[in-house]
């Protein structure tokens, strides 16, 4: 890859290279690659640990006669590590969406092995590499075989499911390596002069992470966060640590930061943030842009295609977007976009893929997007278009977000609306859940025929998105599948810090925990509480706390079927303890004590 930039110097960006010969590239030993908490990751390490993997892993190729190794890790930099280790043995690594018991099932049957930070009962009785556990071989043992084939099929990505079943996808290493030096040819610019740490909330186990948090920070010498983050109070002070950083995040991600004043304290720091896995709204986008004086990056792709489109938003007008460089586009006869890039995977067929997006192509090459070609439903024999739908639902003044999701009921197509209120919707509906949900139809009756509204509506705090920010569609579909009875209220963040959370909420009428206790007179047990704590803890800490015992337990006042309550948590000083108190609103307005206690907790792992 050519690059037009002078070797590196201290301090400097050092020169840009192919993927294929990423592992033999004439950097410094000491060279950065990666980083977390208390610990940073070298480029002689990321060698040394590569080739030593690689040798297990062609030990098992050998002995198995199989190729195909499921790679699954939580830290960005053991996922590399196992990614290039698994190209140089001249395997396949697949990259499971997710971690769920299901989803891995399924796949077990397919592979040679694991490599990752699996369980032994994740692993299901398989062989285990761990990228962490292998001892690098020296620096100087890579010899110049040590590039990799760009021809080589070297992952299995699985689409999202956004639209349906979530399907496999061949990528040689050629589509990565293709799209890798296009991103820094044409957005590198962007980025000014000088290194920046990479920073994601995204994962690396879909196309859009791999890409923009992994491979074209190692390509081009931009260390990357090895941990992500899981709130903005989490991954803002840390970015703040770094001289200059980047951002590669989701819509969703963007928009529960662009209030933060955290984030305006970046500018001049954060010198990019991209954004893919949906359109960003136009609020989220100027909000992005007033805080740090300059707009997110946008990328429209897919699994399928890569890369496909870049934009910029800006005050004025409608933003179009701009082709990558090598992309070509043309419009089918419905108006959804084909694409051919040397990025997509169409089997060397060299026809391209049709998107499930409609766009209009202007004359000078850029287009816009006309929403989905591939959520148009029939609902008693009526044509409906999702998207025009949910549009119109998003103008209800009581409606954040809002996804439609065709659902089978007694052999007949209906339609399912999943929805987040805005605060005062909330409070409505605590009150009179029937009466919002009528609005919402009567907002949409004068459009739409009646037997094409939605029949079904679940009230949720936040759409159930994935790791790319995009909505499933069997995720969304599961929430209809069960009218079980609720286990936990909705409960609300009002306030939160290092050392203190406190969240709001209403006991459900229908709490399951209510039945049986007791009948005629239903109070929630204290059990269910303790549930709720754990529960609320382990979101709140990113991790299940590790209970030893409870201590200093009352229960002072029932907690009653709609009562109105807030739930306060306190950290100990050290660590091993959390204070609860449940305070429920009394008749005069007051906060009445219902339940109090403290989890003593186990020492928390040692970061590595």
């Amino acid at each position: 890859m050519s690059d037009s930039r002078p070797p590196a110097a201290d301090g400097a960006l050092p020169p840009s290279v192919s993927l294929s010969q990423l592992l033999i590239a004439p950097r410094a030993k000491g060279a950065p690659v990666a980083f977390a908490r208390g610990r940073e990751e070298s480029f002689a390490d990321l060698v040394g640990r590569v080739e030593a993997l690689a040798r297990q892993l062609r030990h098992h190729i050998a002995r198995q006669r199989g190729s195909r190794f499921l790679l699954l890790a939580r830290d960005s930099y053991d996922f590399a590590t196992g990614f290039l280790a698994i190209a140089r043995a001249g395997g396949v690594a697949l990259l499971p969406p997710n971690r769920q018991p299901g989803s891995l099932a399924r796949l077990l049957p397919t592979v040679t092995a694991l490599v990752g930070d699996f369980s032994s009962e994740e692993a299901a009785g398989l062989p285990v590499l761990d990228p962490r556990e292998v001892d690098p071989l020296p620096f100087a043992a890579r010899g110049d075989d040590a590039g990799l084939d760009p021809s080589q099929v070297v992952a299995e990505l699985f689409t999202s499911g956004s639209t349906g079943e979530a399907k496999h996808l061949e990528k040689a290493l050629s589509h990565l390596e293709s799209e890798v030096r296009t991103l820094e040819e044409t957005l590198g610019p962007m980025l000014a002069s000088g290194p920046a740490r990479v920073f994601a909330t995204v994962s690396h186990q879909h196309l859009y992470g791999l890409l923009f948090r992994v491979l074209w920070p190692l390509c081009s010498g931009r260390p990357f966060a090895a941990e992500t983050p899981l709130h903005p109070e989490e991954l803002l002070p840390r970015m703040a640590g770094a001289e200059r950083c980047l951002l590669v995040a989701t819509p969703v991600h963007l928009r529960r930061m662009i209030h933060r004043p955290e984030l305006g304290e970046l500018r001049g720091r954060l010198v990019a943030v991209f954004s893919s896995g949906g359109p960003l709204d136009r609020e989220t986008a100027l909000g992005v842009t007033e805080r740090l004086g300059s707009a997110p990056i946008e990328i429209f792709g897919s699994t399928e295609t890569g890369g496909v489109a870049w934009r910029r938003q800006h005050a004025e007008g409608e933003a179009p977007w701009s082709t990558l460089p090598g992309v070509e586009i043309a419009l089918e006869s419905d108006g959804r976009l084909r694409v051919r890039s040397p990025f997509v995977s169409d089997g060397g067929s060299g026809e391209g893929f049709v998107m499930g997006d409609r766009v209009e192509i202007a004359a000078d090459g850029t287009f816009a997007l006309r929403g989905r070609a591939d959520r148009v439903i029939k609902v008693g024999e009526k044509r409906l278009s999702l998207p025009e739908m949910e549009s119109a639902l998003r103008t209800h003044a009581w409606i954040e977000e809002v996804a439609l999701v065709p659902l089978e009921q007694a052999g007949e197509t209906r339609v399912g609306a999943v929805v987040v209120l805005d605060e005062s919707a909330r409070q409505a509906a605590q009150r009179d859940r029937r009466s919002v949900l009528a609005a919402f139809s009567e907002h949409l009756a004068p459009d739409w025929d009646r037997v094409l509204l939605p029949r079904a509506w679940r009230l949720v705090d936040e759409l159930p998105r994935d790791a790319q920010g995009k909505l499933p569609t069997p995720a969304l579909q599961a929430l209809f599948e069960s009218r079980a009875r609720p286990r936990i209220p909705n409960l609300e963040v009002q306030e939160r810090s290092a050392s203190r959370l406190v969240l709001a909420g209403r006991v459900p009428e229908d709490l399951a925990a209510l039945e049986g206790h007791f009948p005629g007179h239903p109070i929630v047990p204290g059990v269910a509480q303790l549930v709720w704590v754990r529960d609320a803890a382990a979101g709140w800490l990113g991790r299940a706390p590790e209970l030893r015992a409870v201590e200093a337990l009352k229960f002072a006042k029932p907690l009653l079927p709609g009562h109105e309550f807030r739930l306060h948590l306190e950290r100990g000083p050290e660590g091993d303890s959390l204070r609860f108190r449940f305070e429920r609103t009394g008749e005069d307005g007051e906060p009445v004590l219902s339940s109090s206690g403290r989890l003593a907790l186990g020492a928390e792992e040692p970061e590595a």
